[in-house]
C-alpha cells in the first residue's frame, strides 16, 4: 500500500467504501426482507398453534360435547310427547274428550282439523293443528276447564275463544252461554 500513488490510494479508498456501501445496503435490504418473511412465518405459526391448541381441546371435549348433544337431543324427545302426532283429528278429539271428563264443558261440535306453519311465531321449526269446538257450560266452568287445558297441555292453546248466551236453552240451562273456540297444537315431527 506504500508503494501505491496518492491517487490510487484514494481510488482504493473510495471503491472499497463504495463496495462496502453497496454490501450494506444489499445486506440492509436482503437481511432486513428475509427478517421481515421471518417474522410474517412466526406470526403464521403462532396462529397455527393457537388453531391446533384450540382444535386440541374440543377434541378433549368431544365426549362432553356429545353427551350434552344425547341429553339435549333426549329431552326434546321427552318434551314431544305431549304433541299432536299421528291421525291429528283422532288425537285432538281423544285428547279433548279424555280432558273433558272432569268439567261440567259440554263440547258437541268439533270441527275437522287443519294444519299448517305455526303463525305464532316466524320460522318456528313445527308445524300447528287447528281445531275449532263449540258448546256451552257455566260461565266459571269456562273458566275453569281453559286455564285448566292450558295448564295440562303446555303446547297447546286456546284462541279465538268467543262468549254468548245460549240462544236456545233447554229447562235449566238459562245460565248457560254458549262458546267458540280455536284449540290450536303443535305437530310432533316425524
Amino acid at each position: 500500500m506504500s508503494k501505491l500513488s496518492k491517487e490510487k490510494k484514494q481510488h482504493l479508498a473510495l471503491v472499497t467504501i463504495g463496495t462496502l456501501a453497496i454490501l450494506a445496503a444489499l445486506g440492509y435490504f436482503f437481511i432486513k426482507g428475509g427478517y421481515d418473511k421471518l417474522s410474517s412465518l412466526e406470526q403464521k405459526k403462532i396462529a397455527a398453534k393457537e388453531k391446533l391448541d384450540q382444535m386440541q381441546n374440543l377434541t378433549k371435549r368431544s365426549k362432553e360435547i356429545e353427551k350434552v348433544f344425547t341429553d339435549t337431543r333426549q329431552s326434546l324427545t321427552e318434551k314431544e310427547t305431549g304433541m299432536a302426532t299421528g291421525d291429528l283429528y283422532s288425537w285432538m278429539f281423544t285428547t279433548l274428550r279424555r280432558f273433558q271428563k272432569g268439567y261440567k264443558v259440554e263440547i258437541p261440535q268439533i270441527s275437522p282439523v287443519t294444519s299448517g306453519d305455526v303463525t305464532l311465531l316466524p320460522r318456528f321449526p313445527y308445524q300447528q293443528a287447528t281445531v275449532s269446538v263449540g258448546g256451552s257450560a257455566h260461565f266459571h266452568e269456562i273458566g275453569r276447564f281453559i286455564a285448566d287445558f292450558e295448564n295440562a297441555f303446555p303446547y297447546m292453546r286456546i284462541s279465538n275463544l268467543t262468549l254468548d248466551l245460549n240462544s236456545s236453552p233447554t229447562a235449566g240451562d238459562y245460565e248457560k252461554l254458549a262458546f267458540k273456540m280455536d284449540i290450536v297444537s303443535l305437530i310432533r315431527p316425524g
